[in-house]
């Protein structure tokens, strides 16, 4: 497999490789190679959903490739910042984020708390505030070009009742920002459905062939924002 272009999908919470399969589909049309991996849907812990991708990475080499990129939506995103932060050699490649709350959520601010929240969405998004311990406030940030598309359209209505700035009804556009991000576009999707959009394939295969998304003349060091 060396010298191929190698991605990695990683689904959101609640959800499944099925959630990626339309984004699959288009990336290999691309013309990369697509491993569209499993972890818990609703995991106990941050090292349960490590172990499980990192064990699928192992079976099928992707360790021993030349390149390899992660497409990542949502609490995948999180997943994806642990492992690559971790320890140890692992191929090069790029990162594109999909509406992951790299600074939380104020759902699980309001909410997380609950008996229900947790039986529902399970211990580890009980870990995903915004406060300075919450979960993504401790991880690093990947040594990689990172880039990042979140949505500014929403059908969720807890989201309208509990986000204070432009979201895409689970997460904020500013939580999506990281500090070294490469470059961030804003794109007219529901959290939910965000994966899907043709654009975004596009614009994630831009990426990951080029470091930066479509239109811009360079990476974007400053992490300046565009939207389409």
């Amino acid at each position: 497999m060396s010298g191929a272009e190698h991605v990695v999908l990683l689904h959101g919470l609640f959800r499944g490789p099925s959630s990626m399969a339309r984004l699959a589909r288009r990336l290999r049309e691309a013309g990369f190679r697509v491993h569209n991996l499993r972890y818990p849907s609703r995991p106990r812990s941050l090292e349960q959903a490590e172990e499980a991708v990192a064990g699928q990475l192992r079976d099928l080499g992707l360790d021993c490739v030349e390149r390899l990129h992660w497409v990542t939506y949502s609490l995948g995103g999180i997943v994806a910042r642990s492992l690559l932060t971790a320890p140890g050699e692992r191929p090069r490649g790029r990162l594109v984020m999909l509406a992951t709350p790299n600074h939380g959520s104020e759902i699980v601010d309001a909410i997380g708390g609950s008996a229900i929240f947790r039986l529902v969405f399970g211990e580890l998004a009980t870990q995903l505030g915004t406060s300075g311990e919450g979960l993504p406030q401790r991880l690093a940030v990947p040594d990689t070009d990172i880039g990042i598309i979140a949505g500014c359209r929403w059908i969720n209505p807890v989201g309208r009742l509990l986000l204070t700035s432009e979201h895409d009804g689970s997460v904020t556009i500013a939580s999506t920002r990281l500090e070294r991000m490469a470059d961030h576009l804003v794109v007219p999707r529901t959290h939910t459905f965000l994966m899907n959009g043709p654009e975004v394939a596009r614009e994630v295969a831009h990426f990951l062939r080029h470091g930066r998304f479509a239109g811009s003349p360079a990476p974007l060091g400053e992490g300046r924002i565009r939207s389409v």
